[in-house]
């Protein structure tokens, strides 16, 4: 039996509005992504809002974060159930550093 990888998940990020747009949430993903791979995460996964494809989300929506957030702290979609809303994730490198 094949050992599963130890998936931790981003779900979403709570930022006060006049906050918003100010790179907040880039350094909450950072600082979340870190914490993770320290206590064990192997992979972190997470359900982003694909701006490009729903493009009049609404700020309800987008407490889960942008698939361009996640791609820029080196993300990868894996898979999209539902139109606008990929599954990206990011995986630990064996020497302790994030993937690209």
């Amino acid at each position: 039996m094949q050992e599963q990888a130890k998936v931790w998940s981003v779900s979403c990020f709570v930022v006060a509005p006049r906050h918003r747009r100010t790179g907040v949430s880039s350094r909450l993903l950072t600082a979340a992504v870190d914490h993770a791979f320290h206590h064990g995460a192997e992979v972190i996964e997470a359900y982003p809002v694909d701006t490009d494809q729903r493009t009049k989300a609404t700020a309800a929506e987008l407490f889960h974060g942008t698939l361009s957030l996640f791609t820029a702290a080196g993300f990868h979609p894996i898979s999209e159930s539902v139109p606008g809303r990929p599954v990206v994730r990011l995986q630990k490198r064996k020497a302790g550093s994030r993937e690209q």
